[in-house]
């Protein structure tokens, strides 16, 4: 932006820099952050006909005499750089009498006290502030000082800056101790920049972003009084204006707008940049500690006539394998057939009235995500299942010691053509995953049906071992019984068997019961328990006691650990030894397998391996889940016949 950079930034501030800098640019204005078309809406909002203004660090901007010609004509233009004073004096001494040009150091000012009701500053912290060192700091509590000094109360000081963090945190401390109004507002505007050599290459270009946003700060001087509280306001648009409680909630506002503006410039510029990228939005008039949307960037690597669109998921479909997933919302992409796409996830404690509420809302950030090179005002079409955004309907929300926060909601969705209601159980501590699911039939939960596909293929397992080995015990021990699904169409499919589940937590049981349709008998027991003790003490007694099939299906809380299910604990040698021998002489184990680090994934089957002759892994199309199946034992000669036949890979 600068033809003559500054060796350091201490420059910044030294009059025979900013000398030689004009003296270069000859007559060619210099605008930071904004033209006074950009600013305007602004600086007509906070700046009156009548004030007294006085412009610091003026240079050879147009800005002051832009404003002289709508009627600002009392103001008086500070410059460090006798240069560009008297550059600027002979350029409008005829064209506009009453501005006045004066050449003065900001931080030594000769004006009275009192004199002026605006300062306006327009780059100029951020020059004499360029970095977060004490010079820096010392420089603009001087010019502070001054503008405290030469302002009247009621008055204004308007600052525009890019408010990095350094310049952010002094600017407000100062005048929120000196018991001043502090309202911050951005300027979109004047982020948008015109591009010569764009507008010859392409004359749709229009204008590019500025990759930082910009901001005005408006501080109102009033006498510091006892027990008042300055006011503290942030308006993101010029028709929003909120009201803040602590510094650290504006700074954070404002911080959040710089993320994202980076992001957005990242993901403009650089394609491969926006792949698996996701933005979370807050509602900051809400009280909700959620996010609103989250919005996930989908980038195709081809070429393709329609280039930007942004896909809405109503409320209770976001589980879905096609926009829970990154492979899924690729396909989504495939299928859409545009160059990016934005799949929209909808927050599961916001209300949303309509699909054109939500396009209305949205516009503006999602056009901010729009690829480079598309002409401004391109209209981005809303795609959606449908017109209607909440197809999720909650019963029943609560918390246990266990899981804490929960919910049980009903989604309708579409199965060859037919409406049908599916139940869940939700943790919102994984709000995304489906702890249980249930389809109601006539008002009652189907038993035939079983939505998990990894509980599919556990089923499909059972059934083709289970009853090819030589054994008179028929009992399977389910380890996590959570909503009771997978027993309850264990026992439906096998009513001889006795199926035992165990569940740490007494309020998923009352769950299973209530919501789930489970129903214990003699053959179907639910055991509240914890699944480690469990087996350890059963493998530990003499009941001789032992199952022909254990599954093993425990989620892992901490997410941190690259391994979703079963927890580290459930994957030490002693309790898997402890599991073998709860084991007949020809069960075997099933564990389900969520694990997105290979080094860990290769350790738990070499670990698997130190107990079970036979360790097979049956990984599952489009989920990260893998089914691995452990027999204590070789299999008999039957059971071999029909393993040559299986596509299993062996590990």
């Amino acid at each position: 932006m600068c033809s003559l950079p500054p060796l350091s930034s201490s420059e910044f501030s030294q009059q025979d820099y900013w000398d030689k800098f004009f003296k270069a640019r000859g007559k060619k204005a210099f605008e930071w952050y904004g033209t006074y078309q950009q600013l305007y809406s602004i600086l007509h909002k906070y700046i009156k006909p009548r004030d007294n203004i006085l412009v610091g660090g003026c240079g050879n901007s147009a800005l002051s005499a832009d404003l002289y010609n709508a009627g600002f004509t009392t103001m008086t233009n500070v410059d460090i750089s006798e240069t560009v004073i008297e550059q600027m004096t002979k350029q409008y001494e005829k064209s506009h009498p009453l501005m006045k040009f004066v050449a003065m150091d900001l931080l030594q000012m000769t004006f009275e006290e009192n004199t002026f009701s605006c300062f306006l500053d327009k780059g100029t912290l951020d020059a004499l502030m360029s970095d977060a060192n004490k010079e820096s700091l010392e420089r603009a509590e001087k010019m502070f000082k001054e503008i405290d000094r030469v302002l009247k109360i009621g008055g204004r000081y308007i600052c525009i800056s890019l408010l990095q963090d350094h310049i952010l945190h002094c600017l407000i401390s100062y005048f929120k101790n000196l018991g001043w109004m502090i309202r911050v507002c951005r300027c979109e505007e004047a982020e948008h920049q015109e591009d010569s050599a764009d507008l010859k290459k392409n004359k749709q270009a229009g204008s590019r972003r500025f990759p930082f946003p910009v901001f005005a700060v408006v501080c109102t001087k009033f006498k510091k009084m006892e027990r008042m509280t300055p006011l503290l306001e942030f308006c993101p648009d010029e028709k929003s204006t909120e009201r803040l409680s602590s510094v650290e909630q504006l700074k954070e506002r404002v911080r959040s707008i710089q993320h994202f503006a980076t992001l957005c410039h990242q993901i403009s510029h650089d394609e491969n940049a926006s792949r698996d990228v996701f933005i979370e939005l807050m509602d900051p008039k809400s009280s909700k500690e959620t996010p609103k949307y989250i919005l996930f960037v989908v980038d195709r690597q081809c070429k393709s006539t329609q280039k930007f669109a942004a896909f809405v998921v109503p409320q209770g479909r976001e589980t879905d394998w096609l926009f829970a997933s990154t492979e899924g919302r690729r396909q989504l992409a495939d299928s859409a057939k545009f160059q990016r796409l934005i799949v929209v996830h909808l927050g599961r404690d916001h209300k949303f009235d309509s699909l054109d509420g939500v396009q209305t809302e949205l516009a503006g950030i999602v056009s901010s995500l729009q690829p480079q090179g598309l002409p401004p005002n391109t209209q981005i079409p809303f795609l959606s299942l449908g017109a209607q955004v909440n197809q999720r309907k909650e019963i029943h929300r609560a918390a246990s010691d266990s899981t804490g926060e929960y919910v049980i909601e009903e989604v309708e969705e579409e199965d060859e053509g037919k409406s049908v209601i599916l139940r869940r159980l939700i943790f919102l501590s994984n709000p995304n995953v489906i702890q249980s699911e249930a389809r109601l039939k006539n008002g009652k939960v189907d038993l035939k049906y079983l939505a998990c596909q990894h509980h599919l293929v556990m089923v499909e397992e059972l059934r083709e071992h289970l009853g090819s080995q030589n054994t008179e015990q028929k009992s399977i021990l389910v380890i996590g019984l959570g909503g009771g699904a997978l027993c309850s169409y264990l026992h439906r499919a096998y009513p001889q068997f006795k199926i035992d589940g165990v569940e740490i937590d007494p309020t998923m049981v009352e769950l299973a019961k209530k919501y789930f349709g489970f129903k214990p008998n003699e053959n179907l027991r639910p055991h509240i328990a914890d699944g480690l003790s469990f087996v350890q003490q059963l493998a530990a007694s003499d009941s001789g006691e032992r199952y022909g099939c254990i599954m093993l299906d425990v989620d892992c809380k901490d997410r941190s650990l690259g391994i979703s299910c079963p927890p580290p604990s459930f994957l030490d040698q002693n309790f898997i030894e402890s599991v073998k021998q709860c084991l007949s002489p020809y069960g075997f184990l099933l564990m389900n397998l969520v694990c997105r680090d290979e080094v860990r994934r290769k350790a738990v089957m070499e670990m698997l391996h130190e107990s079970f002759v036979i360790v097979q892994g049956r990984k599952i199309k489009g989920e990260v889940n893998e089914i691995i199946r452990c027999h204590p034992q070789a299999l008999t000669k039957s059971s071999k016949a029909k393993e040559s036949g299986k596509k299993s890979s062996k590990n």
